[in-house]
């Protein structure tokens, strides 16, 4: 079990300011806050003009089924899952913010839970997989728009929507995906003609894999972003 007391060292962004601090960088964190929370409340209504205000327009995003695509091809690919049956809703549940002195870069952390609904082996299913949402805000000419939006993947589970109609899994091929999304990974690449990324961010507790090597590397992506450096996600 890897040290669950703290961070990977030098991953703090000790010069960013979070929680009280000045009432003029409260508000600028709420703000980060609306912005954070647009992505899945904006996104499961289909309110794609509203979805599109996240973002700068050079930025990026990440998902499971996308990997790294431009916000707009994400948007483009999330109207055509859905013209296809696709059916992903996300619950909201809490948010942190790291924010320069000046408020001209943060990093908001979106708690949340990525619901999809799937079909498997005759029986309606959800896959329900515990994240973190990552996004990289920058503020230009007074507007603050993300940059880079990435995930940590960090604990899922499957749940039969009707309780009498269990799917059969493939075990082998369920434990083959990583850890912290398997089950949504399984139902995905089974249903969606897609090819699901294995190397996504995964818990802390995930060191010693790619998952968790990739949890680490976001966590210094961040502190970098933080101190001014120029970074590619």
């Amino acid at each position: 079990m890897p040290d669950l007391h703290s961070l990977p060292e030098g991953t703090w962004p000790e010069h960013a300011i979070r929680n009280n601090g000045p009432a003029d960088l409260v508000i600028e964190r709420l703000k980060l806050r609306e912005l954070a929370e647009g992505w899945p409340c904006y996104r499961d209504a289909c309110e794609w003009e509203n979805f599109e205000s996240i973002f700068h327009p050079d930025a990026y995003v990440y998902t499971t089924w996308s990997g790294r695509v431009s916000y707009k091809d994400f948007i483009a690919g999330s109207k055509a899952g859905m013209d296809k049956g696709a059916f992903i809703m996300h619950r909201c549940h809490g948010v942190t913010t790291d924010i320069t002195p000046d408020a001209s870069r943060a990093v908001t952390k979106l708690k949340a839970t990525i619901t999809q609904r799937f079909t498997i082996d005759g029986a309606e299913v959800d896959a329900e997989a515990d994240c973190r949402f990552a996004f990289f805000f920058e503020k230009v000419d007074g507007r603050w728009g993300a940059r880079f939006v990435r995930h940590w993947y960090e604990k899922d589970k499957l749940i039969p929507v009707n309780p009498n109609k269990v799917p059969k899994l493939d075990e082998a091929k369920l434990e083959s995906y990583p850890p912290g999304y398997k089950c949504l990974a399984y139902c995905q690449e089974l249903t969606m003609g897609v090819k699901v990324a294995p190397d996504m961010p995964g818990h802390r507790r995930h060191a010693g894999t790619v998952n968790g090597d990739k949890h680490d590397l976001l966590y210094r992506q961040a502190k970098d972003w933080l101190d001014g450096k120029a970074i590619e996600v």
